[in-house]
C-alpha cells in the first residue's frame, strides 16, 4: 500500500513539473516581452533635459522636514491666513512659507497616509482643511482640519476609493465632497461632516473634480468612468453633460489658462489612432468642454497624474507648463509649451513630482515644482556670453 502511495506521489510530482514546464514555455515569450517593455520604459525615463536646455535654470527653493511627497503648491490663500505667502501641501503635512522659502508655520497630519493631499475650502470665510486625493483603492477619503487632525473618513463602501474632490455644489460656500469608487461602488456626495447625501450607480470612477461648468457660480461634478466617458453631474447627481464623446478619458486636471486667476479650464490627456498608431496628446478645454488647444504629449502613456499652470518668464514670453507624474516609477516630466503650442522645454525628473505653481518675483514669474520633500524653482536662464575670434562679445 505504501509503495502505491509513493508511486502515486512520484507520478503527481512528475505531472506537476511537466505542467509547470509547459506553462513556462508558453508564457516565456510574454515574460520576455514584458521585461523588454519595462527596460525600454526605464531608458525612456532616464532623468535628462530633452528640449530647451538653454531656456531655464533651476535651484532648490525649499526643503521640507518630513513633509512627504508634495502634491499641491498654492500662492496666496490659505497661506495668507497664516502670515505666509505659499502653502506647500504634501502627504505628511503642510508647510506655510514666504517668497524666500522661509518657514512661517508647519502642520503635520495626525494619521500617517501616502495619498496626495489638497487644500479644501470649508466655507465662504476661507476656513480651510485638507482632503486626500487619488486614494487608488488603498485608503478611505480623509478630511483633516487646519491643525492636521482627522475630521472624518468615508465609510460604508466595500469597493475602494479611486478619488475624491472638494467644492461647493450648493452655491453657499459650504463644503461638499464627491467620492468616486472602484468597481461598482458608484459615486457619492458627502456633506461637510462626511455624511452621505446621495449615491449614484457608476463603474470605476477614476477621477473627480468640482468646477463651475456653467459660469453661474454653482460648481458641478466632473468625473471619468470605466467607459472612458467624461461626465458632468449637478447637485442632485444627475448627468447634465458629456464632454469629449469618442475619446477615452481616465485622469485629467483643472488648470488656469491665459491670465485667469482661478482654474476654469480642463487639461485632458487622450489618445487616438493617428498615422497608423495610437498617438497620445492633451486637450485644453474651457469649462463647457469646448476644445481651445491641442498639445503634443510625448511619452504621454507613461504618466497618470497631472498639474498645469500658465507662466510668464523674465523674457516676457508666456508658456503653459504641464507636470506629469509616474508615482510607480518615481519619475516625472516637466513640459513648457509656447503660445504656438510647440514644446519649448522638456525634462525628465528623477523623482515623483506633482505640485506646480507660478510665483511672481518683481516683473517675472518663477515656476515652483514640488517633488519628494522639496520644491525646485525654475526661472529664465541668464543669457550666455561668448567671445568671438575678433574679441567681440555676443549673447545667446
Amino acid at each position: 500500500m505504501l509503495r502505491k502511495i509513493l508511486i502515486g506521489c512520484a507520478l503527481f510530482l512528475v505531472l506537476l513539473v511537466a505542467t509547470a514546464a509547459y506553462i513556462f514555455r508558453k508564457l516565456q515569450p510574454s515574460i520576455r516581452e514584458a521585461g523588454e517593455r519595462v527596460e525600454a520604459e526605464r531608458k525612456m525615463l532616464t532623468p535628462r533635459i530633452l528640449v530647451g536646455d538653454r531656456l531655464l535654470e533651476t535651484h532648490p527653493f525649499y526643503i521640507g522636514n518630513a513633509i512627504g511627497g508634495i502634491s499641491q503648491i498654492l500662492v496666496g490663500w490659505p497661506a495668507d491666513r497664516e502670515g505666509a505667502e505659499i502653502a506647500v501641501v504634501a502627504s505628511h503635512g503642510v508647510d506655510f512659507i514666504d517668497s524666500e522659502g522661509q518657514v512661517k508655520k508647519q502642520v503635520r497630519f495626525a494619521m500617517e497616509q501616502y495619498s496626495p493631499v489638497e487644500v479644501a475650502r470649508l466655507d465662504l470665510t476661507g476656513t480651510y482643511g485638507f482632503l486626500t486625493r487619488d486614494e487608488s483603492w488603498s485608503a478611505p477619503a480623509t478630511l483633516f482640519n487646519n491643525q492636521g487632525q482627522v475630521s472624518w473618513q468615508s465609510t460604508g463602501h466595500w469597493p475602494g476609493v479611486d478619488d475624491s474632490a472638494s467644492g461647493s455644489l450648493s452655491g453657499d460656500g459650504k463644503l461638499s465632497v464627491v467620492v468616486g469608487f472602484n468597481g461598482s461602488g458608484g459615486i457619492s456626495l458627502l456633506d461637510s461632516q462626511g455624511s452621505q447625501i446621495w449615491t449614484k450607480k457608476e463603474a470605476n470612477v477614476w477621477h473627480v473634480e468640482m468646477l463651475d461648468t456653467a459660469g453661474d457660480g454653482r460648481e458641478r461634478i466632473v468625473h471619468s468612468n470605466a467607459g472612458g466617458q467624461l461626465l458632468v453631474r449637478d447637485a442632485n447627481g444627475d448627468v447634465v453633460a458629456r464632454y469629449f464623446p469618442g475619446y477615452y478619458v481616465s485622469h485629467f486636471a483643472l488648470t488656469r489658462w491665459g491670465k485667469e486667476s482661478k482654474p476654469s479650464h480642463l487639461l485632458v490627456p487622450v489618445s487616438e489612432h493617428r498615422d497608423g498608431c495610437c498617438k497620445p496628446y492633451m486637450i485644453v478645454s474651457d469649462r463647457s468642454g469646448n476644445k481651445i488647444a491641442e498639445l503634443e504629449s510625448p511619452m504621454g502613456g507613461l504618466f497618470s497624474l497631472f498639474s498645469a499652470t500658465p507662466i510668464r518668464l523674465g523674457n516676457g514670453n508666456e508658456y503653459f507648463a504641464v507636470l506629469e507624474n509616474n508615482f510607480a516609477s518615481d519619475r516625472s516630466m516637466l513640459l513648457l509649451y509656447g503660445l504656438d503650442g510647440n514644446i519649448a522645454y522638456q525634462e525628465i525628473l528623477g523623482e515623483s513630482c506633482l505640485g506646480l505653481a507660478a510665483l511672481r518675483i518683481n516683473n517675472a514669474e518663477q515656476l515652483l515644482v514640488g517633488c519628494s520633500g522639496r520644491v525646485l524653482a525654475y526661472s529664465q536662464a541668464a543669457p550666455t556670453v561668448t567671445t568671438s575670434k575678433n574679441g567681440s562679445l555676443s549673447r545667446r
